[in-house]
């Protein structure tokens, strides 16, 4: 079994003038006697020494699935400080809020020494993965902050003119970005490993960086940022290439039941489609605690909202809410002729468990929503705190075929053939009818538009319809918030989200059985034999008091400030270490 071979190889502290504050531990200096400088980076296995160090910057798993969490795919037990902007304050403490540069340093301490190598073959290869993940660094900062100060080598104490350096543009930190990706590109080879870069997982991330930016230009207008155009030519050739060149494909085994739901659930990387994961193994003793925060009563009550499971089309490709009475359908209702990923990412009537014939059914203790979460849901023997050990992916093949028609979309220049050979193949896995530009387009869905205000032109329809299969394809895997800032749609994280409907309190039987399975009251519990009793008034409530959606947390006030939330505050103490760092828009102490 390919496990990461992760070998955390030691820097010297730095000291944070301006930047990331001190962190004086062990592991974070060089042992004197064994490594340094100046006795390594000679020899191809001391580069790939130095580089496996880069791959702990990439998420971990508890990253990705709760990468969601600041969208409106989820209400869970809090509301973050991303949907609440009156409360948002600036951080104080220097190097905090993700305005942090280790992982830099030690990533420019190669570019300082690479050249070192004797084996000039393996240098390019080894320059080719450090490439890959300044580009990730970067292009997380540029999310997060826009512009920021651009380091390509290792920073010392008295380099003054580096460490009181002002910000450089978001446009140049773009440029420089791309071009260690495309670099990296021409330097790594071509064998598929899921946990090691290689020129496919330059050229995914490349299309996925790409894509984000030129849409961020595209929509954001007030920001006369140039170039959107060329570089979703970029995202979509990039995208391409994979597609043409890389053999990758759709996991699937044949069975549409079981294919996206095993993707996520199985212990091993599914190689055909992962470009790029992170391995765990209870024999290592790599492990994560996935299964018990989704499933445990203690955690944070996660669940999918209203607003995402209507999104999910009928199994004939036709919109669930083109129903007359979608809004007020009963779940056992609700799940009937769905798009087959709905029942694979959340507890539907007749879910089991893997390993097992017993139906369940959601949990309402464990989700705010009554939608629970079931995609990446592993064997029951994984339930406890910290026993889960189901590898993740990072990059999918899905994504970079979702990346490669968005950007054809956005730019005008989608075909049928285009969507022909991205869209459909991942609607054929879901044992879903392929996309139809004409159709798309000649009559666009009336709720996706009246979300996605901004989407004009005579390819309103397949841009929507892609948004949309983007949603379904990439729940849960930490995607959405980006997807919403770089739309600036930032508007829908300011509604209250909503769960299951419920006509009345009183008792439901949520799979059709015929027996009472919920019970929801407001004050006292009458007699019942509902396995669930659920109280309401509390923090989680019904839109109109005793009927309506169950709902969360009315008393905080949602907000978003479309001149200052998409992006996020530099911490105050980094500026006064600074001066000549400047504040994001609108943000004051």
């Amino acid at each position: 079994m390919n496990k990461f071979n992760i070998i955390k190889v030691c820097t010297v502290c730095m000291i944070g003038i301006g930047m990331a504050s001190c962190n004086d531990s062990f592991m974070d200096r060089f042992p004197i006697a064994e490594i340094s400088p100046e006795n390594s980076f000679k020899s191809a296995q001391d580069l790939e020494l130095y580089t496996n160090g880069f791959y702990e910057n990439l998420p971990k798993i508890n990253d990705i699935v709760r990468g969601d969490n600041t969208s409106d795919n989820i209400l869970y037990s809090n509301v973050p400080m991303e949907q609440r902007s009156a409360e948002r304050d600036i951080p104080s403490e220097a190097g905090s809020s993700g305005w942090s540069w280790g992982a830099l340093r030690k990533i420019n301490i190669f570019f300082d020494n690479y050249t070192r190598c004797e084996d000039k073959v393996a240098a390019l290869k080894y320059e080719g993965v450090a490439r890959f993940f300044r580009a990730w660094f970067y292009f997380d900062k540029v999310k997060r902050f826009g512009g920021v100060p651009w380091y390509e080598t290792e920073i010392k104490t008295d380099d003054e003119d580096l460490l009181y350096k002002p910000r450089d543009s978001r446009e140049f930190i773009m440029n420089k970005t791309i071009e260690d990706l495309e670099i990296a590109v021409e330097r790594l080879g071509t064998t598929r490993k899921p946990d090691q870069i290689s020129k496919w997982t330059a050229l995914a991330f490349l299309s996925r960086v790409c894509l984000y930016e030129g849409t961020y230009r595209k929509y954001h207008t007030e920001l006369n940022l140039p170039d959107a155009d060329k570089l979703l030519e970029k995202a979509y050739k990039a995208a391409e290439r994979v597609m043409n060149e890389s053999g990758y494909s759709l996991y699937t085994t044949g069975n549409s039941d079981v294919d996206y739901r095993d993707l996520f659930a199985s212990d091993e990387l599914k190689e055909a489609e992962v470009i790029l994961g992170r391995r765990y193994s209870l024999v290592l003793n790599k492990m994560h605690n996935t299964n018990y925060y989704f499933l445990s009563k203690t955690q944070q009550d996660v669940g999918l909202t209203k607003d995402f499971v209507n999104t999910y089309l009928l199994a004939n490709g036709t919109p669930f809410t083109a129903q007359t009475d979608y809004a007020t359908m009963q779940f056992k209702d609700e799940m009937k002729n769905r798009d087959k990923r709905l029942a694979q990412t959340i507890r539907s009537v007749g879910y089991t468990r893997i390993d097992s014939d017993k139906p369940l059914l959601p949990d309402l203790e464990a989700s705010m929503t009554g939608y629970q979460i079931a995609k990446f849901i592993s064997k029951e023997a994984q339930d406890g705190d910290g026993a889960s050990y189901q590898d993740v992916a990072i990059i999918r093949y899905a994504e970079v075929l979702l990346n490669y028609a968005e950007a054809k979309a956005e730019l005008g220049v989608i075909t049928q053939d285009d969507i022909d050979k991205s869209i459909r193949l991942i609607r054929v896995r879901a044992g879903m009818p392929n996309l139809n530009l004409a159709t798309s387009n000649s009559n666009p869905d009336g709720i996706l538009a009246s979300e996605y205000t901004n989407v004009t032109g005579s390819n309103k329809g397949v841009i929507l319809e892609i948004r949309r299969e983007r949603r379904i394809e990439l729940a849960l895997e930490g995607f959405r918030y980006d997807d919403l800032m770089r739309w600036k749609m930032g508007k829908l994280l300011e509604p209250h989200f909503t769960g299951m409907y419920f006509p009345s309190l009183g008792e439901f039987d949520l799979d059709g059985d015929g027996t009472a399975d919920l019970l929801l009251y407001d004050d006292k519990a009458p007699e019942s034999k509902a396995k669930q009793k659920i109280k309401v008034g509390g923090v989680l409530q019904l839109t109109e008091g005793k009927r309506g959606y169950l709902v969360g947390f009315l008393n905080i006030t949602k907000k978003f400030d479309e001149t200052r939330d998409y992006l996020y505050p530099i911490p105050s103490g980094d500026i006064m270490l600074n001066k000549k760092l400047e504040q994001n828009p609108n943000w004051k102490q």
